[in-house]
């Protein structure tokens, strides 16, 4: 960690948490997608009425206005969606921060071309499956996917587009992990992991079937540990302990829920987070302003993750194996399978 990631985390965040300042935002812009992944928690069949991009453009006013820094673009597939790139020009225009989570499988020389010049995101990250198509195949269910990806991925690296990698760990891709990383590298798209594989948001426990080994995360931590060991002896840095303005100045929680940031569904539902499926208000309704300041429903999340420390006793968390603790996997393993994952 650098000096500007710790003054940055133990200074301009504990100045947004006291303040209460929506820091970041995530824009799930649709469920739909052109990949069809086996342990995908979206619920594709869930109803409700769009955003119209006018809709979008007094969301993002507001925002600005709220000096909020950070946007995601995400969803199911985020440049699926038929406005994406008008509303990725207007984050643009209002000056946001912007990240696109992208599958990668639209993401041909005329999207990044668009993408660069009216988006120009700080970053695109995509999701890679395994090290191989038989593997990232199986799990996206589309053929072909992981040849396109990696096309898709050369030809944006070379147009000049900040690129990363994202990866779920999986029963069927954990004999990859070290040849994902080699990848990454290679392709000058650095890999991050996520998870742990969970039931969808329907409370569908399908997913579970391809969860991984407890010991892959452990060798995921060693790995990451390693690597980033070297990567700081490399730059002639010393390692500092990751003191974050959460544990210095506030309450131990499970996660930063509630506290600074939130999700937009597709619908203009306004949640606590993307997997804790419950709505503090509607955009149809109210502006972000007036749900943000006035719902309840974030401080209800946060005292959740706060009792879900208590409740761990300064433990490390393990949930379905991985070093973590999510109210949401929790949740929504209740409904599917009796709550396996608590901690």
């Amino acid at each position: 960690m650098t000096t500007g990631d710790r003054s940055y985390r133990g200074e301009v965040l504990r100045r947004v948490r006291q303040q209460r300042l929506l820091h970041d935002v995530t824009l799930e812009l649709t469920y739909r997608c052109n990949l069809d992944c086996f342990y995908c928690n979206n619920d594709r069949e869930k109803p409700g009425k769009p955003l119209s991009l006018a809709q979008y453009r007094t969301l993002l006013e507001d925002l600005a206005r709220m000096q909020t820094l950070f946007l995601m673009l995400t969803g199911g597939e985020p440049m699926v969606h038929p406005h994406f790139f008008e509303i990725g020009r207007m984050t643009k225009e209002l000056g946001f921060v912007v990240r696109v989570r992208t599958n990668g499988h639209t993401l041909h020389p005329r999207n990044v071309s668009r993408l660069l010049e009216e988006v120009d995101p700080y970053m695109a990250e995509v999701s890679l499956h395994g090290a191989t198509a038989e593997v990232h195949d199986r799990q996206t269910r589309v053929p072909g996917s992981f040849e396109r990806l990696i096309g898709n991925l050369r030809q944006a690296r070379a147009a000049g587009l900040r690129c990363g990698m994202v990866t779920t760990p999986t029963a069927w891709n954990e004999h990859q992990i070290e040849a994902m990383i080699a990848l990454g590298d290679e392709l000058d798209a650095p890999l991050r992991f996520q998870g742990p594989v969970g039931p969808r948001d329907n409370g569908d426990t399908a997913p579970l079937s391809i969860q991984p080994a407890r010991e892959t995360w452990d060798r995921i931590e060693a790995l990451v540990t390693e690597r980033k060991a070297r990567t700081m002896a490399g730059a002639g840095q010393r390692p500092a302990p990751e003191v974050t303005a959460e544990r210095e100045h506030e309450t131990p929680a499970t996660c930063s829920v509630g506290v600074a940031g939130v999700d937009i569904d597709p619908y203009g539902n306004v949640q606590a987070c993307m997997h804790l499926q419950q709505s503090a208000g509607s955009l149809h309704e109210q502006s972000i302003e007036q749900i943000w300041n006035q719902s309840p429903l974030f401080t209800r999340a946060r005292q959740r993750a706060i009792k879900a420390a208590e409740q761990l006793g300064g433990e490390r968390p393990r949930q379905l194996g991985a070093p973590l603790f999510c109210l949401a996997v929790e949740e929504n393993c209740a409904k599917g399978c009796g709550g396996c994952a608590r901690p």
